[in-house]
């Protein structure tokens, strides 16, 4: 196998993300609401039930007659996003079933047109935004429209309806993507971002003229990565539904659309919620690697946020408020590998060390990697609290700076606990892939150098296979236990998703290896719905001396780091998503415990 040497440069390894004067506001804001509301809400089985049970549109359309939220108050709702810590809230324009949420003059199906209600909610969203200084921001489904007889999609379209063959997608793009989109654009004040979903099968051609069609009407209106299928299309990227990247996965600005159940629109079937402790690791999660967190709510048809909701949001408003200095205009973890006791946001001058309480470490924490002196650690939570004996050391063989927090017996604060480490001078710190002295120490794949082993080969039925490589710094020298972290679609058999061992090479060892569903990792903070967080036990190594280390595995699931064609998150059976190291005398890794 090829030996990879290279390493992600800095910027990439840091996972911070160079902000333009156009993203500066969103990238910096770190938390919006999302809000899917449709007429799905009346049959309340979420927003793809149309499609799912082949609904005829003359049948949808009477949907519109019951719609009557005269519960609606579009100052409530902005007034919760506002409580619990938001910054901008972005609303379903349209969404798959074609019906626009408020007046259109490009389509009658819409809801002043067509519902008892004959109100425009997001005319009143627009003023409710302007008055509580939120930004207001649209969802618009611009390729799938289920409603209109030419709108045409890579697989997912109303054929029930209308025959395929007979659609004319310029009909559908001219005569109604584009004006609604102009409507948006012209009649609601500022749009602080237009967020375009399911572009499967859209030209190169049209996803730029699409992309000027809104530059010409805000030319500041951010637009998100979903508006193509196409790589580098758009502002920033949208990550998959619930997907939160990896350590330096992404160098644009990124975020994670979540949801607070399982379901997008609102829907009486899924009573999966999240609890606040886990929104609020995922919160800190996400922003640790330089990333937006986008948390959907689903209204009712009556126009109210489920009380659930909006219990979840207020508990986790109320943590933000206390640590909001550590979230809102802060940078990702300068280090490329993701502690496993929570996550690192960064400053001028300041650190923030997020430590989820229930892997509180009584006993004291380790970090490596920052060159400043310290001047000053302290619980955010209180401040004026005695400060936290911080010592710092040097190990000049291994060039390695460490600091020790000798932390209080219990956590500071709910949920997650912030320690604000006050730094001398500018931030310097040791961006190398270093081992982390506590907890579990993992090779993530976007820290990799990626090689081609062997070009696919169609006619033979082969697939692609790649090599990925890591250079690391080994501070703990002993015997380690080799585990591929996977993360598993909940409807794939294990037995299909690796078809060839994987091979592995370091410490002068080759490894062949036929990977097994061995563990789950339950206490995973980036994977949920529909994957689980799998780990296939690889072999041991020894690493007799601390110093320099080289991995390599070999296998047909490591991705093309250069594709032309970004990643369809759900489309995946599996992802390969790092190499974990646990030392033998330290089994806390196994199983995710």
């Amino acid at each position: 196998m090829e030996e990879a040497n290279s390493v992600p440069n800095a910027a990439h390894a840091a996972g911070t993300n160079v902000r333009d004067r156009r993203t500066a506001w969103w990238t910096e804001s770190r938390f919006g609401m999302f809000i899917h509301w449709g007429l799905y809400a009346i049959p309340a089985q979420g927003e793809w039930i149309m499609y799912g049970q082949k609904i005829p549109v003359h049948e949808y359309e009477k949907l519109a007659q019951q719609f009557n939220p005269t519960e609606f108050d579009a100052k409530a709702w902005v007034s919760l996003a506002k409580e619990a810590g938001m910054r901008y809230i972005v609303i379903t324009a349209k969404h798959h079933d074609g019906f626009a949420m408020y007046h259109s003059k490009a389509d009658p199906f819409n809801i002043v047109d067509r519902t008892p209600f004959r109100r425009d909610p997001l005319k009143e969203l627009a003023e409710a935004c302007r008055e509580a200084g939120m930004v207001l921001c649209f969802y618009y489904s611009h390729v799938i429209d289920w409603h209109h007889p030419h709108a045409v999609h890579k697989e997912h379209n109303n054929t029930w309806d209308y025959k395929l063959e007979e659609k004319r997608f310029s009909e559908y793009w001219e005569g109604k993507a584009k004006p609604q989109l102009k409507e948006l654009l012209t009649e609601y004040g500022r749009v602080g971002l237009l967020w375009f979903d399911t572009a499967g099968g859209l030209s190169e051609e049209d996803s730029k003229a699409i992309v000027q069609h809104v530059r010409s009407l805000q030319p500041d209106c951010l637009i998100n990565s979903r508006v193509s299928h196409y790589m580098g299309m758009g502002d920033y990227v949208s990550k998959g539904d619930n997907e939160i990247g990896m350590s330096g996965e992404d160098t644009r600005p990124w975020e994670t659309p979540m949801t607070l159940n399982q379901s997008w629109g609102y829907t009486t079937r899924d009573q999966i919620w999240k609890t606040a402790d886990a929104l609020i690791q995922k919160l800190v999660n996400v922003i640790g690697k330089g990333g937006n967190l986008l948390l959907n709510v689903g209204p009712t048809p009556q126009g109210t946020i489920p009380e659930l909701s909006v219990e979840r949001l207020r508990e986790v408003g109320a943590w933000i408020r206390r640590n909001a200095e550590a979230i809102y205009g802060t940078e990702g973890s300068p280090f490329p590998c993701e502690p496993d006791w929570g996550a690192i946001t960064a400053k001028p001058g300041r650190l923030y060390l997020h430590i989820h309480n229930t892997k509180w470490p009584a006993d004291g924490l380790r970090l490596c990697g920052i060159r400043n002196k310290i001047l000053r650690a302290y619980p955010l939570a209180d401040p004026n609290q005695a400060g936290i004996a911080a010592l710092q050391s040097y190990d000049g063989n291994l060039d390695l700076h460490t600091l020790t927090l000798h932390l209080p017996p219990q956590p500071t604060d709910q949920h997650v606990s912030v320690i604000v480490l006050e730094l001398e001078a500018e931030n310097d710190f040791d961006r190398m892939l270093t081992q982390m002295p506590d907890g579990i120490f993992q090779l993530d794949m976007p820290h990799a150098a990626i090689h081609i082993l062997r070009e696919a080969d169609e006619e033979q039925g082969l697939p692609a296979l790649r090599s990925a490589g890591w250079t690391f710094k080994l501070i703990e020298p002993g015997t380690y236990e080799l585990m591929l972290v996977s993360f598993k679609r909940y409807d794939q058999q294990w037995s299909d998703l690796y078809p060839e061992p994987l091979l592995v090479e370091t410490a002068g060892q080759n490894i062949v290896k036929d990977l097994m569903e061995d563990a789950a990792d339950e206490h995973s903070p980036s994977c949920q719905h529909p994957y689980t967080a799998v780990l296939s036990r690889i072999g041991r190594v020894t690493w007799n001396e601390a110093g320099m280390q080289t991995l390599v595995i070999g296998s047909s699931k490591i991705k093309d780091p250069s594709p032309r064609f970004t990643e369809i998150w759900h489309a995946d059976p599996v992802k390969l998503r790092a190499v974990r190291l646990v030392r033998i005398e330290d089994e806390r890794g196994y199983g995710g415990s």
